[in-house]
């Protein structure tokens, strides 16, 4: 029951010929730039996380970093891309994939984390 896509702020930028499929989530927490690419159903883009506190709270102070997706990408349903993430031109992110760290540009990553599972042609 997808419907439309959440954004937590203005903060997002979509390049001409991006794509962005229904159900898609932005928390607004800080910059997401999307160039010509391809985002599938229930995608969420995640700005922001928390420093680990002390005991008695561990949730700490907030933190945010953006996440820039290259021309040509494809990230599958349901991926989710967390704070500080850069990816590549031309690379797959495979659906329900966890992407924690940069995605180099032309290969295919996937799981949780997301790992790189190979290489494409440039």
């Amino acid at each position: 029951m997808l419907k439309g896509v959440s954004f937590g702020s203005r903060m997002v930028v979509l390049k001409p010929g991006a794509f962005v499929n229904e159900g898609c989530y932005f928390d607004g927490n800080e910059r997401v730039v999307i160039g010509r690419a391809a985002v599938a159903q229930g995608v969420r883009f995640v700005t922001s996380t928390h420093e680990i506190g002390p005991s008695e709270f561990r949730v700490g102070p907030l933190v945010t970093k953006p996440i820039h997706v290259g021309d040509g990408a494809w990230i599958g349903a349901f991926a989710t891309i967390l704070p500080g993430v850069t990816i590549g031109n031309g690379a797959i992110v495979a659906a329900g994939s966890v992407v924690t760290r940069d995605v180099e540009p032309n290969t295919v990553h996937g799981g949780v984390p997301a790992r790189l599972i190979r290489s494409l042609e440039g």
